[in-house]
């Protein structure tokens, strides 16, 4: 018969610190990276020197340069309601092509914080009208009304677009902007009714546009969408 022997287990081991190991891995899986300080706004001084530096970006033709400049300081908080826009507008406006214009644009529309691009179109569209250049405002309206637009107009952006276009005596690009406010659900005002239905008459488009008056009265917009739609496709110069 088999002797059978006692069997004793072995102690332990002991390890360093072994009771603290529990709370360095929670320590480990706890414990925040350091927060970073929030960034600082422009000071005075920068906004005075991008101000001065992106119109002499633009007249040397440094183009990428300049939308670069613009994209960085937008990444730094309350940038976009101090930046100069109205100036570096008339500025753009001033230039031979809207090459420069579209550029920044773009650069806004690709921007990571997808700022609207209002700030900048809209005294753009302004300074286009002021300057009678009414092709290249009515192409910056269709440029806000993308699909990949990061915003679209708003109603008083819509108003200056249409009115200062009946002004230029341009209706066939005055209605294709009146088209896209009412699909935004934007209802005309008397006064812009009445630019419309003068710029029509002086086209001498009489029946066109007391058609078109009457519509723009009613509350549903859609019926002024599929008024201005069929004028268009049957639009003759």
């Amino acid at each position: 018969m088999l002797t059978r022997l006692p069997v004793r287990l072995a102690p332990p081991l002991a390890i360093a610190g072994a009771t603290a190991l529990p709370r360095i891995l929670r320590g480990l899986c706890t414990t925040e990276a350091p927060s970073k300080a929030p960034p600082e706004p422009l000071s005075p001084s920068e906004l005075d020197a991008i101000s001065a530096l992106l119109p002499r970006l633009l007249s040397a033709d440094h183009v990428p340069a300049s939308g670069r400049l613009l994209s960085a300081a937008l990444l730094l908080p309350g940038s976009l309601e101090r930046l100069p826009f109205p100036s570096l507008a008339a500025h753009l406006a001033s230039l031979p092509t809207l090459s420069p214009a579209f550029a920044l644009l773009t650069a806004l529309r690709h921007h990571p914080a997808r700022p609207s691009p209002l700030p900048l179109a809209a005294p753009l569209l302004d300074s286009l009208l002021s300057l009678r250049r009414a092709r290249d405002a009515a192409s910056v309206l269709r440029w806000l009304c993308r699909p990949d637009s990061p915003r679209r107009p708003d109603a008083t952006t819509y108003a200056a677009a249409v009115a200062g276009l009946c002004r230029l005596e341009d209706p066939k690009s005055a209605l294709a902007a009146l088209r896209e406010m009412a699909a935004d659900g934007v209802q005309a005002s008397q006064e812009l009714r009445e630019a419309v239905r003068d710029a029509m008459l002086q086209d001498t488009r009489i029946d066109e546009a007391s058609a078109l008056e009457e519509t723009m009265r009613l509350p549903e917009t859609g019926k002024v969408v599929e008024l201005v739609d069929k004028l268009l496709a049957e639009w003759e110069p």
